[in-house]
């Protein structure tokens, strides 16, 4: 069963492009093997959290667990994937204004 979502959830269309960075850059060598959707959900618990402020143990239920979600937060940023996401969303937002108006770039 899909659960409800959440407005910090990350779309369809974010997910194209956050899926390969994360394909990429996160296939870990040890522990259990972490699939793409559950690297989407823990990308969702951390962004409710940067979002609302909630501290790590007070995550709502429909999430992975906290503990689960905060190890992978700290892997994250050891391998920097919130700078790999954040480079690759202003490249895509600077092309996307270059085709809409190639003058002003």
């Amino acid at each position: 069963m899909k659960r409800k979502s959440y407005l910090s959830d990350i779309t369809d269309e974010e997910w194209e492009v956050l899926a390969p960075i994360v394909e990429e850059n996160c296939p870990y060598t040890r522990g259990p093997k972490v699939s793409l959707e559950q690297y989407r959900e823990i990308l969702n618990a951390i962004f409710y959290i940067n979002k609302t402020g909630v501290q790590w143990q007070y995550l709502p239920h429909d999430f992975p667990p906290y503990k689960t979600v905060n190890h992978h937060y700290l892997k994250f940023m050891e391998i920097d994937l919130f700078e790999k996401i954040n480079d690759t969303s202003r490249k895509l937002a600077r092309n996307k204004v270059k085709k809409k108006n190639p003058a002003q770039v």
